[in-house]
């Protein structure tokens, strides 16, 4: 044979075998993607080499991530890096003016969340809570004095009070008895007391007649009503009497009226005091106007910031138990061969190709010597 026909020859024998070759064993890294059978015989190297360690596979790809990618050390840089703090901080400010600045009123905004409260649920549960609040307070009061819960500023106004009290008695008795109504009264008095005194009142009254008597007593008894005298003694009364009061312990007044009844009144007064049907009709965005800068400058950076450090803080035991490890175990285990396949070639193809041009040309090379030496020693 013509000695440049067979290095042609050899050359394209070795460049053909080394680039099928090299073609055959990218094609059996995933083909076939099933074991073949003949009767009970399973062919060698079915399936292809991924295919048949997918399960192993899946277990060093779930080992990786989870010791060597998402690590929680890596997380928690991730998490602590400020580009990231920034970055989650707007969209937290985002999501938030969203939310904030929404038209719905708080009662339809509930609605939205499944919460059912209406105005008079909200007021009953206020009524509820103060009552609950009264009992809770006043357990630790019941044996202390009213002297004692008041400050010196509160006991000198309630004396000023009791003053102010004797002051206008006094008055609203003298302003009584120089009306028409406390002079008739004071006849009318005059008359019973004498009608009921026997011989001795109807000679008084023979003597002196009633309208006598009257003019006579009429004028001492404004005298004393006026007086400073009287004045005292109204004022030396009522501080008496307030004192007693100031002495007696918070639960004497509360066994007096009962604790059910008045924890029952104050509730009910502050839920009807507090404009509940006002705040449930208010918009979100009229309750957070005069919030909104604080908000989302202040309060959202913060929630950011603290949320990110509880996550580092919990990350470990996070991870644990979400067994990252054996969720991708799981998704390995279940991807198609055929769409891994896809997507190494996608990316790949080149490269595989090279390799497959390098075997053609290695071959060659072998086919090239092995012809030199059938020609030197033959």
């Amino acid at each position: 044979m013509n000695p440049v026909m067979l290095i042609l020859l050899m050359v394209g024998v070795g460049a053909l075998i080394g680039g099928l070759t090299n073609s055959l064993a990218i094609k059996m890294l995933f083909r076939p993607y099933r074991a073949i059978h003949i009767g009970n015989y399973r062919l060698p190297l079915t399936p292809g080499l991924i295919p048949k360690r997918q399960k192993e596979l899946a277990q060093q790809l779930g080992k990786m991530v989870v010791n060597h990618l998402l690590t929680p050390e890596g997380i928690r840089r991730k998490l602590a890096h400020p580009d990231f703090q920034n970055q989650m901080t707007g969209w937290a400010q985002e999501e938030v003016r969203t939310m904030i600045q929404q038209d719905k009123t708080v009662e339809h905004l509930l609605e939205s969340f499944d919460i059912e409260v209406t105005s008079d649920k909200l007021k009953a549960n206020i009524a509820e809570w103060v009552e609950g609040r009264y009992h809770s307070f006043i357990k630790d009061y019941r044996g202390m004095k009213v002297e004692e819960l008041l400050s010196l500023e509160w006991r000198e106004k309630s004396d000023e009070g009791v003053d102010q009290v004797a002051d206008h008695i006094q008055q609203s008795i003298e302003q009584y008895f120089r009306s028409t109504e406390g002079r008739e009264k004071v006849a009318a008095l005059i008359d019973n007391y004498l009608d009921n005194q026997g011989f001795l009142g109807n000679m008084l009254t023979s003597f002196m007649g009633s309208d006598g008597l009257t003019e006579r007593i009429y004028p001492v008894i404004l005298r004393y009503v006026s007086d400073r005298e009287m004045n005292e003694w109204l004022k030396t009364m009522l501080h008496t009497e307030k004192d007693k009061l100031m002495q007696q312990p918070i639960g004497f007044f509360e066994e007096k009226v009962g604790a059910e009844t008045i924890s029952h009144v104050l509730g009910q007064a502050v839920a009807k005091s507090l404009p509940v049907e006002e705040w449930m009709s208010r918009s979100v965005a009229e309750w957070s106007k005069p919030y909104e800068q604080k908000i989302l400058q202040e309060f959202v950076p913060l929630i950011v910031k603290q949320s990110s450090e509880v996550l580092s803080s919990k990350i470990e035991n996070m991870m644990s138990t979400m067994r990252l490890s054996e969720i991708v175990q799981e998704e390995v285990e279940a991807f198609q061969v055929e769409r891994l396949e896809e997507m190494v070639l996608g990316i790949s193809r080149r490269e595989f190709k090279m390799i497959t041009y390098l075997g053609a040309l290695l071959g060659g090379m072998i086919g090239f010597l092995q012809a030199i030496i059938v020609l030197f020693f033959g």
